[in-house]
């Protein structure tokens, strides 16, 4: 722990955590007192998975903000930003059912290659006889899922020295020129909000410059800092809350049901600190 408790709860009251978390709790409860979403279209069925997710993720980034960690806190305000991408595409095209069901295979797909990979290891690092037989058995299940679904869109196949594969974002289709995310950036999202991503994919990943480079802060190369922050908290909030808002209004627009005063309040938290998403 870096700072104090009293630091802590000082620093929450300063960019409002209490109210934020608020809001997250008032959305949990809306969601469950729905019910589970209404699942009697493809895109309720990933919407709904995809809010679930959204909920957790930003309790977690709240909780990084609470205790001093903004860049850890925008490094996992990627997911919902992704997620925000992804599901107001699928909103603009959710008349398109092969698109969704294409959408939900996909995690199919990743699953199966992912079993395979792990088997694989295990079929070759593993000091048990019984643990190999077993492995051998289950990639071959995994094998024949894999290949299923290869061959169920083999029309979206691409391909390379190792042979075919379903590319990420194979998903698309035709809708875009382009099977990237990239393209579905252009199609439904602001280009203050990409900048914010790039910003985000920064702190995700380990780079040249490490944590000389943070929030709140002048570029100093020859200061590495391990600690906790109580500066630059209004990017990662703003970006998150943003994110988290949109996926607000697709869901409760989608069962029809009313969110007005939760984007009220979502546009209250990130009002004071808005003009860092100009930047």
């Amino acid at each position: 722990m870096d700072f104090s408790q009293q630091e802590l709860a000082d620093n929450a009251k300063r960019w409002h955590y209490d109210e934020a978390k608020e809001i997250v709790t008032e959305c949990e409860k809306m969601m469950h007192d729905m019910g589970d979403v209404p699942s009697c279209d493809l895109f309720s069925k990933v919407l709904g998975e995809s809010y679930s997710k959204a909920i957790i993720t930003t309790k977690e980034i709240l909780t990084l903000l609470y205790h001093g960690y903004p860049e850890g806190a925008m490094a996992l305000s990627r997911i919902l930003y992704e997620s925000m991408v992804v599901m107001q595409f699928l909103y603009k095209h959710k008349d398109k059912e092969e698109l969704l069901e294409r959408y939900i295979d996909d995690y199919a797909v990743k699953v199966s290659r992912d079993r395979i990979k792990y088997y694989n290891y295990l079929l070759e690092y593993s000091q048990s006889e019984g643990e190999r037989e077993q492995a051998q058995r289950l990639k071959v299940e995994a094998r024949k899922e894999h290949n299923k679904l290869k061959d169920k869109y083999r029309d979206y196949l691409s391909y390379n020295r190792q042979g075919n594969y379903l590319h990420d974002y194979w998903w698309v289709g035709d809708i875009l020129q382009s099977r990237s995310f990239s393209a579905i950036q252009n199609e439904v999202t602001l280009e203050n909000l990409k900048i914010l991503y790039v910003l985000s994919c920064y702190r995700a990943h380990s780079g040249i410059v490490g944590n000389s480079v943070r929030f709140g802060t002048i570029f100093d190369e020859t200061v590495l800092s391990t600690s906790g922050s109580l500066n630059g908290f209004e990017i990662p909030l703003c970006f998150s809350f943003v994110c988290f808002g949109i996926l607000t209004e697709i869901l409760f627009n989608t069962v029809g049901a009313e969110c007005g005063e939760i984007i009220d309040k979502i546009e209250k938290i990130i009002t004071p600190y808005e003009d860092c998403l100009y930047r």
